[in-house]
């Protein structure tokens, strides 16, 4: 019984299904993301407050990005792809195409 046991065990494991791999769209808009979560937060607060510490703050912001972003290495064939898997993972940043524009460098 128990080598029964065993052998729907293995057999039920064998048939999980595992996901498939993530695409490097996938993880650089996830990355591209994380680093422009701030900004994005900076500029929606700045949009009911206009004072002059907030702007201060979101071109110290938009700097600390633009590095961020370099460090991604993105290179204009991943332009497509990343904007894709924006839509799905970062919608905010996804529909800042001004913003992309300015990061991406096209």
């Amino acid at each position: 019984m128990r080598y029964f046991s065993f052998l729907i065990l293995l057999s039920l494991i064998a048939c999980e299904s595992t996901a498939p791999p993530e695409t490097r769209g996938d993880k650089l808009a996830k990355s591209l993301c994380d680093c422009t979560n701030e900004l994005l937060a900076l500029n929606k607060q700045a949009q009911t407050a206009a004072d002059s510490l907030a702007f201060r703050n979101i071109a110290a912001e938009f700097d600390k990005v633009r590095t961020c972003t370099a460090k991604l290495g993105i290179k204009p064939d991943d332009r497509a792809a990343l904007e894709l898997a924006l839509t799905t993972h970062c919608p905010a940043l996804a529909a800042q195409q001004e913003l992309l524009l300015e990061l991406l460098g096209q």
